[in-house]
């Protein structure tokens, strides 16, 4: 039958009182339900007795409905024994229903069973039963009491604490067993759940007790040595680590092997046969329009090869740039950049792009004497120049960079190589980095290295707090500095080393993926912290890197790239783009892929960025995660406890409550509306419905359309009352 049980009463026999008591064991007589009056009625339950009204169902229509070990489960009390050592202690796997089974069904309901039967109910004992109850005898006659007793002893025996040498010849000896389970779970457990569950405290028990070597086992040890082989490093472990990481102060750390990164194939050194025929014809383009001048030299790079063409006396520079598209239709080329005159030659250049275009890979830039015995800790391996030679540039001599291009131009790439170039030059206590990743997807290759100074931030929120808080670093680093009276970090560490009080200072490096659309949407605060840090942090040790694919003017303003001289563009749109990025023109003539222009300090020179793979960032990330754990300055949550702290600070305006009515009434938040209904400004009418958005009433800006109203009058009546602004 199937009970349905509304309150259960403490109805256990405790088991002192269980063992001596003599009182005939009952079974209450079930009849059959035949029609449906007798159905309908409400009987006692022969299990929890008056306290539970059980509703009648056919038990012939659903005997076979359920796992029958969770229906036995579901009324055991005590700990599970599995089916085996069950049948082994006792001669029957259910046990503790030994008085009543499913063959004794139809005895009790014929009345052929009754209570004196089930008393003298005899158990019988396999022979091949590994504990028998008995040597002699293979049955033996138990009374109920009995039965109960030795249940009872066996219960006690299980519940005294074992010392840990128990635990562990226990779990060696019974893995596998269900026994070790908890008893309190009363749904079906498969048989990989048990493995799974054995398999955790076996590992931990072993741990605890610390007896590998000195407990002697036979055939079983083998098990024990594998377990625990599979074991991953536990919580512990990683803090004993971080804690010999801290003093030994990563003495032990090596640098990631340059056999990590790919190679391109050496040159052959042939003179291509297309070099000669744009030599011609350029020339010919040339006399075609009455200008002196001829192809003297030719420098073939990776990507474009650079033709020097030497003007006649009196010709003036112009000539050339004014018929830069007829050159290029007669070169039949995709693209065609004129610099005229190379910086430091007499000659004018024209880049044409190579028919064969050559991959460029961070291991060939990097494995150069000049970048691997620097001894500056902030080097740059950024490409290979037309002259095909190593590219490098220093991130203390730049201070601060913008990275910008457009989609499918090499941006991110030349983001990850510049990390790469860090991690290639520095121990984790040398230079930190904060990552911010607006679109979580282009840094997450870099999450869990010990040199990050927080977890990869993928939040505006968080951001702006992330850089509030790079801002407060700053003037505390200025601080120590006005202390010892050091100009620069560089001064700090090489006078001030050997001072008691030294405390480290490590670079950071803050390297911001897709800036554009974190200054949209923190505003006036991302961009005051922004140009606080490229005015100011150069001098303490902290640098920026600002990436974004939409290089217009009214999101990069000139106060902003003022304090930024270095610039990375790869190709853009159009000749605008460029200018905003390079204060020129050029970018749009690029090819993509890693095509770029470099400038610095106002010195523009095209190179081709190192290519870095996916499977190759992998590769060095693991291979510094498995040397150190992060140590992080700040996480997450602290940074949201402290953006709360500073919600919950700032003053309301006087306003606050009258505008939060009214955009309730209209249902509609407008910032045009709001400045005409009460006279007010554009920015005091912004920061009133950022406050409206911080205390849920209005959502978050969604462009050009009004704000959505959140909560009706009741809740906006709770909210004025707790702010103090009814």
């Amino acid at each position: 039958m199937l009970f349905k049980k509304k309150k259960l009463l403490d109805r256990i026999v405790p088991a002192k009182s269980r063992t001596e008591d003599t009182r005939p064991f009952f079974i209450p007589q079930i009849n059959k339900l035949e029609d449906k009056e007798t159905k309908k009625q409400k009987f006692v339950s022969p299990i929890f007795g008056k306290s539970v009204k059980d509703e009648v169902s056919d038990f012939n229509d659903r005997k076979h409905y359920g796992d029958i070990d969770k229906k036995y489960d579901a009324f055991r009390k005590h700990k599970k024994l599995s089916k085996d050592e069950a049948k082994k202690r006792y001669g029957d796997s259910y046990y503790d229903f030994v008085s009543v089974t499913n063959k004794d069904v139809s005895n009790i309901h014929t009345g052929n069973l009754t209570a004196d039967d089930l008393l003298k109910r005899k158990i019988e004992v396999p022979e091949d039963t590994a504990e028998p109850l008995s040597k002699d005898l293979k049955v033996k006659e138990v009374p109920l009491n009995e039965f109960f007793e030795k249940a009872t002893d066996y219960e006690q025996e299980q519940q005294k604490p074992s010392t840990p040498e128990d635990d562990v010849l226990r779990d060696i000896v019974n893995h596998g067993e269900e026994d070790s389970l908890d008893i309190d779970r009363f749904s079906p457990i498969d048989e990989e759940e048990e493995e799974d569950v054995l398999f955790q405290e076996n590992t931990v028990s072993i741990h605890k007790a610390n007896q590998e070597e000195e407990v002697q086992f036979d055939d079983d040890f083998e098990y024990v040595e594998k377990t625990v082989k599979k074991v991953s490093i536990l919580p512990t472990d990683i803090k004993e680590k971080i804690k010999k990481q801290i003093i030994n102060g990563f003495d032990d750390y090596c640098l990631p092997p340059i056999s990590i990164l790919k190679k391109s194939k050496p040159k052959t050194g042939v003179e291509a046969s297309w070099v000669k025929e744009n030599i011609d014809v350029i020339n010919q383009t040339l006399l075609s329009f009455d200008i002196d001048g001829e192809v003297t030299n030719y420098t073939k790079g990776p990507t474009v090869t650079r033709y020097e063409i030497s003007l006649g006396a009196g010709v003036p520079t112009k000539k050339i740039t004014s018929i830069s598209d007829n050159i290029q239709m007669s070169l039949s080329a995709l693209s065609l950049r004129i610099e005229a005159p190379i910086p430091g030659k007499n000659t004018v250049g024209i880049e044409v792009p190579n028919k064969i275009r050559e991959s460029v890979f961070f291991g060939d830039v990097v494995d150069n004497v000049v970048f691997l015995q620097s001894e500056d800790p902030l080097l740059l391996a950024i490409g290979l120049d037309i002259d095909a030679n190593p590219v490098y540039t220093s991130i203390e001599a730049m201070p601060h960079g913008l990275v910008a291009g457009s989609t499918q131009s090499g941006k991110s790439v030349c983001i990850a190589s510049l990390i790469a170039s860090i991690l290639y030059k520095n121990k984790p206590d040398e230079v930190k980095l904060l990552l911010i990743d607006p679109k979580k997807v282009d840094l997450q290759q870099f999450s869990d290295i010990p040199h990050l100074v927080t977890p990869i931030i993928d939040e505006s929120k968080m951001a702006v707090e992330a850089l509030k808080w790079m801002v407060t670093e700053m003037e505390r680093r200025y601080d120590v500095l006005k202390k010892f009276k050091s100009v620069n970090v560089k001064d700090y560490y090489k006078r001030r080393f050997d001072d008691p009080e030294f405390e480290k200072m490590p670079r950071i490096v803050v390297i911001v993926e897709e800036a554009s659309d974190l200054l949209i949407s923190g505003g006036n605060e991302i961009e005051d912290n922004i140009l606080k840090l490229t005015q100011k942090s150069r001098a303490v040790g902290i640098h920026l890197l600002l990436a974004t694919q939409r290089p217009s003017a009214d999101i990069l303003k000139g106060s902003i790239k003022a304090n930024i001289p270095t610039r990375f563009a790869f190709k853009v749109p159009s000749s605008t783009d460029s200018s905003v990025v390079l204060d020129t023109t050029g970018a749009e003539k690029l090819l993509g892929k890693g095509d770029m222009l470099l400038s610095e300090n106002g010195l523009i020179r095209r190179l081709q960025g190192a290519y870095l793979s996916p499977e190759e960032i992998e590769e060095l990330t693991e291979f510094i995660k498995n040397q150190a754990y992060p140590q992080y300055m700040f996480t997450h949550e602290t940074l949201t406890e402290h953006s709360k702290s500073t919600e919950e600070s700032q003053e309301l305006d006087e306003l606050f409550g009258e505008i939060a009515r009214y955009v309730v009434s209209e249902d509609r938040c407008s910032l045009n509306k709001i400045t005409q209904q009460f006279g007010i400004g554009f920015n005091r009418a912004t920061q009133i419905v950022g406050s409206l958005e911080l205390h849920g009433i209005v959502s978050v800006n969604a462009g050009t359309k009004p704000r959505e109203v959140l909560i009706g009058y009741e809740r906006l009546e709770e909210i004025l009352q707790n702010v103090g602004r009814a």
